[in-house]
């Protein structure tokens, strides 16, 4: 084993399909965090009082972890994300629990909630793509959206420890579509209203192309990953046709990562819930070059056979515990299944470890000491 790599080395090593000194690290952004309620547990059980709580996704009720848990359990990567548009501000309503995102989605957390759950939908009633023209549009160039955000980059950027991810400001173009009709619309829209569904896609797709168009123009060489999401699949396969997706999805999806190419040399990072083996080979011919979750216990995503299909295209970013292994298992449980998806990923490079989306409300505090501390003891490359 060489000499020990700053952060940044590790993370770029890793994907560029070679073995860095250990395994990669990720713990913080929007997808590999956790919950406000576990964060609060974790800190307890190690006897950590004080510190911010900072919520940075309120939809999934996640926050950027305390920096004394970063310290403990590593970090290799640090991810940025823009600023809402000018004269959007979010507020949640104390009374009903509720709040509106900057494009008109309306959530609510329920009593006892862990999650505040999208429950009106702006464009539920659209019929026809005129009515698409007369819903209010986020301006995707605002300036606001890099304000700040630019220099901080810059300046971690200049400092070279960490890898930098940019994330996008919404969801993506087949996932956004099911948050503005609501999903069971969206979905219908596939099958019963194509055309509807296509200007829908075709409007997030323009969108997304002068955003980051705008964004990357201030911080595109500077940035190491960027970060789009959009799921695909549920537990047991895709959410909707593949030959759908490889019509309407496809096309626009390979446009949008020109758009990042065109300003930027960054990886394209895609953080896609679910059974999505089906996809991946598209997804790898669109250009995506680094895939998250990478949901382990999900239909046909077994690690080792997704590392031995996938494994010289695809750099797989999550997929370190299953996580029902995490929430019910022991500490011993959670050790031997980190020790399992990390013999079957790291081989070779192309893997960065970190939880399969966000750690959960009721995760013991336990598992998740037992998973960091797994991963750091079996994550280094001989």
């Amino acid at each position: 084993m060489g000499k020990e790599m700053t952060s940044r080395e590790r993370v770029l090593t890793a994907a560029a399909h070679r073995e860095p000194d250990r395994v990669p690290m990720d713990f913080g952004g929007r997808i590999s965090t956790i919950h406000a309620y576990a964060h609060r547990e974790l800190k307890k059980h190690l006897g950590l009082e004080g510190g911010e709580e900072k919520i940075i996704g309120y939809m999934t009720y996640t926050v950027e972890p305390d920096p004394r848990l970063v310290e403990r359990f590593g970090r290799d990567t640090i991810s940025f994300y823009p600023n809402y548009g000018a004269g959007y501000q979010l507020k949640i309503d104390p009374e009903t629990n509720t709040y509106s995102d900057e494009w008109g989605v309306k959530y609510r957390m329920p009593l006892d909630g862990y999650y505040f759950d999208p429950f009106q939908f702006p464009l539920a009633n659209a019929e026809t793509p005129a009515d698409l023209d007369r819903h209010h549009w986020p301006d995707p160039r605002d300036p606001n959206r890099m304000r700040g955000v630019a220099e901080e980059i810059k300046a971690t950027a200049a400092a070279g420890e960490k890898a930098i991810l940019l994330g996008a400001p919404t969801l993506g173009i087949w996932l956004l579509p099911q948050f503005l009709r609501g999903m069971e619309q969206a979905l219908m829209d596939l099958a019963g209203n194509r055309k509807l569904a296509e200007a829908l896609a075709e409007k997030v797709t323009e969108w997304y192309e002068a955003y980051w168009d705008s964004a990357l123009a201030e911080v595109g060489p500077y940035v190491d990953f960027v970060h789009m999401e959009g799921d695909l699949g549920d537990q047991n396969g895709p959410l909707f046709s593949p030959k759908t997706f490889r019509e309407i999805y496809k096309p626009r999806l390979r446009r949008v990562i020109e758009a990042i190419k065109r300003r930027s040399s960054a990886r394209i990072w895609l953080h896609s819930c679910g059974s999505i083996y089906w996809a991946i080979p598209d997804l790898i011919d669109a250009g995506v070059e680094v895939l998250n979750p990478v949901q382990v216990n999900a239909a046909d995503m077994d690690s080792a056979r997704l590392k031995r299909e996938f494994g010289k295209d695809l750099t797989f970013w999550g997929g370190g515990c299953d996580p029902v292994v995490l929430q019910f298992g022991s500490p011993a449980d959670v050790e031997a299944e980190v020790r399992r998806r990390i013999a079957d990923f790291a081989p070779g490079g192309g893997f960065v470890f970190a939880s399969i989306h966000n750690i959960q409300a009721n995760v013991p505090p336990a598992n998740i000491v037992a998973m960091f501390e797994a991963a750091h003891r079996y994550g280094v490359y001989e």
